[in-house]
């Protein structure tokens, strides 16, 4: 599974929701038949049985991050909690250059 795929499982169950998109794909013929050869799982109806495990984790409620794979942001060049001790420092005449 790809990161997409994950962080889209994530949201699923966050709302509570990831079985009635499982029986959404699965049911769209067209769909199935287009992305997923005869001998998938996909077309075949043991997803039925999925879908019914997949059901039973509604009952829970999730809080899952679905960015917790994504690489952090790079910290921006201006950091104001810094800046604003150093203020508040240069203030007080308690400067240190080290900052």
């Amino acid at each position: 599974m790809d990161v997409k795929l994950r962080s889209l499982v994530c949201l699923g169950l966050n709302e509570q929701v990831l079985h009635l998109w499982l029986e959404i794909l699965c049911s769209s013929v067209e769909v199935v038949q287009k992305w997923y050869q005869p001998w998938s799982f996909m077309c075949s109806p043991g997803w039925v049985q999925i879908k019914c495990e997949l059901r039973m984790l509604s009952q829970f409620a999730f809080n899952l991050n679905p960015d917790w794979e994504l690489p952090t942001k790079k910290q921006r060049t201006s950091q104001p909690l810094k800046d604003g001790v150093r203020d508040m420092l240069v203030k007080h005449h308690l400067f240190s250059w080290d900052l």
